[in-house]
């Protein structure tokens, strides 16, 4: 299950300087569209998401729903750029939403966004209580947001943190999956499978990957899946289908 907390403060219509050669610069906004579809359109089927639009208060704009399902995506781009920013009411209503129709087998995940500031200790307040609940709470900076009080979240809510204050052109990359699993620390999968073939997965930012359509033979087929994680370590796991 995941919960997407999207900015829509009047500061997300400040354009984001990727400096494409012939192309105007996208809004924060629009940025965070594009990187929020990219995440969603790369989960495997069947994921639930959510969308909390916040600003000065915030407000679940779809439910928990599975993918592919165009509702989430319309949610998404329906997020505008108007008021304030109050991060603890986002993540009180992903908590809430979680609470409500989440599905306690499943990872359950909360993936904040903003480029603005709130007070940290109301944000961190509210990050606290979602990890009590069991929840994990990360988030991301855009250009222009206080980092400090967003980490703080991340750490609080036993997350991670991503700074795209000076790098927004990964930003995309990261959440379409080019760029590895970022906000779970996996930087690469490799995967062996039951024919001995090996090869590198596409991993996207939450740390989910697909593996190619196998033709099973009669008896044990057993894929290996060996994952590097950020600070260097590796740690392996086996999938056997009959």
């Amino acid at each position: 299950d995941l919960v997407l907390v999207l900015d829509s403060s009047g500061s997300m219509g400040a354009s984001v300087p990727l400096n494409i050669p012939n192309t105007p610069n996208p809004t924060r906004a629009q940025v965070q569209q594009q990187a929020a579809n990219a995440l969603v359109n790369a989960l495997p089927a069947g994921s639930n998401v959510s969308v909390v639009d916040f600003d000065s208060s915030a407000t679940v704009v779809q439910g928990l729903t599975p993918t592919p399902n165009s509702a989430i995506n319309s949610a998404i781009n329906g997020i505008n750029a108007s008021g304030g920013t109050n991060i603890g009411a986002g993540i009180a209503a992903a908590d809430a939403e979680l609470d409500a129709n989440g599905n306690s087998a499943n990872s359950q995940q909360i993936l904040v966004i903003s480029d603005g500031s709130s007070t940290q200790s109301v944000a961190v307040a509210a990050a606290t209580a979602a990890a009590a609940d069991g929840y994990t709470v990360n988030s991301v900076g855009f250009p222009g947001a206080n980092t400090t009080v967003l980490e703080a979240v991340a750490n609080a809510g036993g997350g991670t943190f991503v700074n795209f204050n000076n790098n927004p052109q990964d930003i995309i990359n990261i959440f379409s999956g080019s760029g590895g699993g970022v906000l779970v620390g996996v930087t690469g999968v490799e995967i062996t499978d039951p024919d001995g073939n090996m090869f590198a997965a596409t991993v996207d930012a939450l740390g989910n990957f697909l593996m190619p359509a196998f033709a099973l033979a009669p008896g044990a087929n057993t894929w290996v899946a060996e994952a590097t994680f950020s600070d260097n370590t590796t740690a392996t796991a086996t999938l056997t289908l009959f």
